[in-house]
């Protein structure tokens, strides 16, 4: 397997084992299908301080790993829930964290907009929420998907970036999450496949 064509799938469920977790199977096991390479990283299992404190310090081990992980991988793919209408405080501080310190963008004084680093990668970002995504896309204006797209994901130069929204995760069905998780494997294949040239 090409390290160079790896993919890291992002948990940011601290709950491995709920659907989150079971997107995420569904995804590698859509990418293995390809044969490609997959990295999984569960956040809730990285020993860190999700929250910045100003000036830039050390990182600890485990985001000075995550940043090897992200520069190895051509394609990522973050999972998450929306809580309080965006990602959970945790993978925010994260991105933060990680990106931060001239490693996924760098400001120039002569440039209103910054140079990305992290140019030549995709993203595919599954969300998991319990408002119906129609509702929070038309009504809410979709701010978590605005700010990973726009926020998080565009200034490093990663692109192009497709958000999948699941919801309402409360009220759906065996049968609508067996769809979903089919859908999402074939996604999975269907970038795998595109990431090797198949």
């Amino acid at each position: 397997m090409n390290a160079e064509r790896s993919v890291l799938i992002v948990l940011g469920h601290p709950d491995t084992k709920g659907f989150g977790g079971a997107l995420a199977a569904a995804y590698e096991k859509g990418l293995r299908r390809a044969g490609c390479a997959v990295d999984l990283m569960h956040l809730g299992a990285l020993d860190f301080d999700a929250t910045p404190r100003g000036r830039p310090g050390p990182l600890e081990d485990d985001l000075a790993e995550a940043r090897v992980r992200i520069t190895r991988a051509k394609h990522l793919v973050l999972i998450y829930p929306t809580w309080l209408g965006a990602m959970p405080a945790r993978m925010k501080g994260f991105f933060e964290r990680v990106f931060g310190d001239n490693f996924a963008f760098r400001f120039k004084p002569e440039s209103l907009l910054p140079e990305r680093l992290l140019s030549g990668r995709s993203a595919d970002v599954l969300v998991t929420m319990d408002t119906p995504p129609l509702l929070y896309r038309f009504v809410l204006g979709a701010p978590g998907h605005k700010l990973v797209r726009s926020g998080i994901l565009a200034p490093a130069g990663i692109s192009p970036i497709r958000v999948f929204s699941f919801g309402s995760l409360k009220k759906s069905s065996d049968e609508q999450r067996a769809a979903w998780l089919k859908q999402i494997e074939t996604r999975g294949t269907t970038r795998g496949r595109a990431l090797l040239g198949q």
